[in-house]
Formats: C-alpha cells, structure tokens, sequence
C-alpha cells in the first residue's frame, strides 16, 4: 500500500528512501511514483530537488512483504542442555540453549549483547555462522519477544584443557555509527538552517540507518560539520546534547532521539526484602560544581554572551565549586540555557547513581524490566532514608550457572536529564 510523505526541512530522497524503504539507493522508486519531479532541477548524485511541503508518493517496499534468510528460523539448533529463554537468529537458523548471557539495555546509549555456548570443531552449524569480520545481521529473541536486530561481531573462542565454548557478541544495527566515520563520498558534510533531523538523516543515510525522534527536535542549528575524523554518533550526540535530546536504539535496530519523561513506578524495591540482593551507591564528588556556567563562541560579528546554572544543594552549603562549558551553537539566551541545562542534566546523572541488583529479570507482576522504567526504592543502608524515584539509565540482564538470572540495574535521579535537581536528595 502506497503512502504520501510530506517533506520536511532537512529531507534528501536518500533519506526518505531509507526511512520508508530502507536504503537511500531506492530514492529512483520514490521518483517513479512522483512524476510531478520529473521537470525539476537536479541535484549533483542525479536526482530530482524537493522541497518543504511536497507531499510526495511513497511505494510499497517490494522486499517488506519476502521474508530473508537473516531474519527467517527455518531450523532450531540448541547447543546446550541449558535453559532456552535467549534465542539469536543467523542465516535463518535459530540457535538456543546457551550456558549464560548478559543483555545490556540502555537508556542513553546503544545496548548490547553476549552470550557465551559450549563450541568445538564438530559445531557445523555454529561455525559456518560466525565467521569473523561477517558483521552478520541478527534478531535476538527473549522469551519469544523481539528485544533487538542488531549486528554479530566477531566471535571469542576459548579453549580449556577439557573443552572449548564461545561468546557471541553485538550491538544494534545503528551500533555501526559509534564505529564509523563519514564516507570520502559524502565529505564535506555541512549544514545551515537545518534541525536536528535532517542533520541526522544526513549523517546516516550512507549507512542505511533509519533515524526516529519522540519530542521537540528543537531549533534549526545556524552551521554546523562534522570533521572528516569524527565518529558519526560523536558528531550527533553534541549536537543532540544541545537540544537536550537523548538518544537509544529501537528493538528493531533504528536510531531514536527523545525527550526525557518520567513515568508511574514500575517496580518498587526495599532493603532487606526480595526481589532485591544489593544495592550500593555511586557518587562521583569531583565532578559536583555549585555553579554550570555555559558561554558562546565569541567572534568579531558577535559578543559572547553566558548562563549559569545554580546547584542549591551546594550553594545552600556554602560550598561554591564552578565549571564552565562553551557551547557552539547557541543564537540566543533560551537556547543557550536549554543547552546548559542538558549538558549539566548529565553530570548530575554521573555524579549522583546507584548500583542495584534484583533477583529475576521480571516485577512480581511478570513484566520485564526495562530501560527508562521509573523504579522506588527504599535502602537505609545505601543512603536511601525515604522512598524514592530513579529512572532505570541501564538493565543488565544476566544468567549465569552460579548465580541463575540476575538484573543489575543503573539508577539516577529522575530530573538529571534536564537538569532539575530535587528538591531534596534520598539522603535528605
């Protein structure tokens, strides 16, 4: 079935076509639905300029409907005895029964995974899968639910005296931009007066990488570029830092931009009661500054101008402790200030954490626990006087023949990301 899009600022056909095709080579599919570009100017890679407000034609992606061998299980093949509740898929096969796994689910970043099987020459299967440098797509299933398409790595072998085993590595499809630098082809790439997603829609397009956004994208940046030796997503998660945008990756791999919110308590946790095992706090006092003071660049056109940002808790103290930061582009106070207030949303979220580890991977209401979720806890003993509200930054899901399966999770406070401080702190 056949869609219309409707042009933004910053849509490329290339773009486009990986949004709703997935990949920019199909952009000629896009043109062949709309004749009306046929008389338009066009652009150096051949084709056709489009404009804001267009509403152009979208096909029906023929591949969609076929499923591929990456993504098919044509074949289940357990490695172990163990408990199949991990499944990953290679090559249409689905391999199972691995003797542990740790999955890392991140709030603020890209999570990953490894699992680790026994493994030996006789392994056909197994070894035909993972041959190094193949970066083969996979799906990785949990109790049957899709929890990430991603990319294997290479593969870790080790052999004992009495027998061998295997830890399979990977990341999401988007993981490519933490290691990846714009292609010779696509250099330089500058911007004026674009936002925030066409920026990103640029910088991804070469890697086929889908690009989503859940809330205010923000203002359009005046000029920006990125050098020829800076990694893809070092490049978008400053500027992203700017528009006090995180950023994460989807289940199916794409790379999502989103506002912080704070949601219901999702599982509650007190000391001394399971499901919890432990909890330790971590603070970072170095890094803890009474005053956050953001200043533009200043040239011969335009002075400098600044905002500070006031930590009461110090301030209150009498302890002052200054940091400043220079903040590239910001054309006005309000932008500069939703800037500081990012940037120090972040070192509040690193200076003030704690480490919690629960027994099980799911809340007595059977739901897996997740990234983001908002989790009360209540743990004298690790400074946690009062029942209190964290935001999950990270849930590490682990089993282990020792210890069965185990969740760690990394807990900050719920108004780090936009730089609000509590009115009062769990040890208050």
């Amino acid at each position: 079935m056949s869609r219309v899009h409707r042009v933004r600022q910053g849509d490329t056909l290339g773009s486009i076509a990986v949004r709703y095709l997935g990949s920019s080579s199909k952009w000629p599919r896009i043109t062949g639905a709309n004749p009306q570009l046929a008389e338009r100017r066009k652009a150096s890679d051949g084709s056709p300029l489009i404009f804001e407000g267009d509403d152009l034609i979208i096909p029906e992606d023929e591949t969609a409907s076929r499923p591929t061998s990456a993504y098919t299980a044509t074949e289940t093949i357990a490695l172990s005895d163990s408990e199949q509740d991990i499944e990953i898929k290679i090559d249409g096969k689905k391999y199972t029964g691995f003797t542990g796994y740790e999955l890392n689910l991140a709030y603020d970043t890209f999570d990953t995974f490894s699992f680790t099987a026994p493994y030996n020459e006789a392994m056909v299967e197994l070894r035909d899968a993972i041959v190094p440098f193949a970066f083969k797509p996979v799906e990785i299933f949990y109790d049957g639910v899709l929890v990430l398409k991603g990319t294997l790595l290479t593969p870790d072998p080790e052999l004992s005296d009495k027998s061998g085993e295997i830890t399979l590595q990977g990341y999401p499809i988007c993981g490519i931009l933490n290691d990846s630098m714009i292609p010779p082809t696509k250099y330089p790439l500058e911007c004026w007066g674009i936002n925030m997603r066409g920026i990103a829609d640029a910088a991804c397009e070469p890697y086929n990488v889908p690009v989503l956004f859940d809330g205010d994208i923000g203002p359009d940046f005046t000029e920006v570029s990125i050098e020829p030796t800076e990694k893809i997503m070092d490049f978008l998660t400053k500027l992203a830092k700017q528009r006090n945008l995180l950023f994460t990756n989807t289940e199916k791999g794409e790379l999502l931009f989103f506002e912080a919110k704070q949601e219901r308590a999702f599982v509650s946790f007190s000391e001394g009661k399971l499901p919890l095992l432990g909890i330790k706090p971590k603070f970072a006092a170095q890094a803890f500054y009474s005053h956050i003071t953001g200043f533009t660049k200043t040239d011969s056109d335009y002075p400098s101008f600044s905002y500070t940002l006031e930590n009461k808790y110090l301030i209150n103290k009498g302890i002052m402790r200054h940091h400043s930061v220079t903040i590239d582009d910001a054309e006005n106070l309000g932008d500069l200030e939703n800037s500081v207030k990012a940037y120090a949303g972040r070192m509040f979220a690193d200076c003030v954490a704690y480490e919690l580890e629960a027994d099980g991977h799911h809340n007595p209401d059977g739901e897996r626990y997740a990234k983001g979720m908002t989790v009360c806890v209540l743990a004298p003993t690790a400074m946690i006087t009062k029942e209190t509200n964290f935001i999950a930054r990270n849930i590490k899901l682990v089993r282990t023949a020792e210890t069965g399966k185990t969740t760690t999770i990394t807990l900050i406070l719920p108004g780090s990301y936009i730089g609000n401080l509590p009115e009062a702190f769990p040890w208050e």
